[in-house]
């Protein structure tokens, strides 16, 4: 049976920020147990660490082990790993957490404003972008991504604002003249 399409998944979809699995491994150096992720709004994990042989070889693979994820991107496994031990994490995660597509959705009053409000969070979040250049040449802008925000974010309230006018103030037929 195919699931509906819930509220979430469409404003998710609008939006480009699907649930995303990623794999990582680390290596254990006998003192640390926690490591940061990568990503925050973990939303599913596991965690595994690499099982040897009696003596140290052969491999023989990953065996799932204790550990807590963290939703803001840490993983902490219940024992501290020894030195040079192999440790892996395959977790979901997307750029919102369920919450903030709630939120998103109560406040935009609609699929279209939610996607407005997320991507109001993402401009503001984007003032921290930067441009920089080093002695070798080498330049980095990724301040244009506040300019691509808000040509998404006009795009979004243009189409917002046509459904409004089109189903809610008047109807097609009524802005028909009798054409002959």
């Amino acid at each position: 049976m195919v699931s509906p399409l819930t509220t979430a998944i469409q404003v998710r979809g609008r939006i480009q920020d699907p649930h995303l699995r990623h794999d990582m491994s680390f290596d254990g150096d006998g003192r640390a147990s926690a490591f940061a992720l990568p990503h925050r709004n973990v939303q599913s994990a596991s965690a595994f660490v690499y099982v040897t042989a009696a003596g140290g070889t052969p491999l023989t693979g990953w065996s799932a082990t204790g550990a807590t994820f963290d939703g803001s991107g840490f993983v902490t496994f219940d024992a501290v790993p020894s030195a040079a031990s192999s440790l892996r994490a395959v977790y979901v995660h997307s750029t919102f957490s369920d919450d903030e597509i709630g939120h998103f959705t109560a406040v935009g009053g609609s699929v279209v404003g939610a996607a407005i409000e997320a991507v109001r969070w993402l401009r503001f979040d984007g003032l921290k972008r930067a441009a920089w250049a080093a002695g070798d040449g080498t330049t980095f802008d990724d301040t244009k991504a506040i300019a691509e925000l808000d040509r998404i974010e006009k795009a979004l309230i243009a189409e917002r604002d046509e459904g409004e006018i089109g189903g809610a103030l008047y109807g097609w037929g009524e802005t028909q003249g009798d054409f002959k």
